[in-house]
């Protein structure tokens, strides 16, 4: 099987060949510039009103008004998996309104569907 081409680290001036992204230094290093979960918003209220949208939408795949959900496999292959998070559709990388917009950007996600999105940087 073809191994997919190797491109150079997205960190500026970095040497190192990888399949993509950032190479394993820079990607730690990337991390601890993101900040902690708290530091990214995710505080008490957001606490509170993902519980809230996890009672409402318990299944992975679930999305407000019966949107499409984005990287759920247990949707595509209509299995019913309970909910493990509350993911943004679109990443909101710091904007407020992407991150509060429950109605258009959350959708509930399973463990593993979670993991799989995130791996994919979405």
């Amino acid at each position: 099987m073809p191994q997919a081409c190797l491109k150079y680290c997205a960190w500026p001036s970095c040497p190192e060949k990888v399949p993509s992204g950032y190479c394993a230094e820079h990607a730690r290093a990337k991390d601890r510039e993101r900040g902690n979960f708290r530091e990214r918003g995710y505080d008490a209220r957001w606490d509170r009103r993902s519980r809230r949208f996890l009672r409402k939408y318990p299944l992975c795949g679930m999305r407000p008004g019966g949107l499409q959900p984005v990287m759920s496999r247990c949707f595509d292959e209509e299995r019913t998996t309970a909910a493990y998070q509350t993911d943004h559709v679109v990443p909101h990388r710091g904007d407020q309104r992407l991150f509060d917009d429950e109605q258009g950007n959350w959708q509930a996600l399973c463990r593993e569907c979670g993991a799989r999105k995130s791996r994919a940087g979405l």
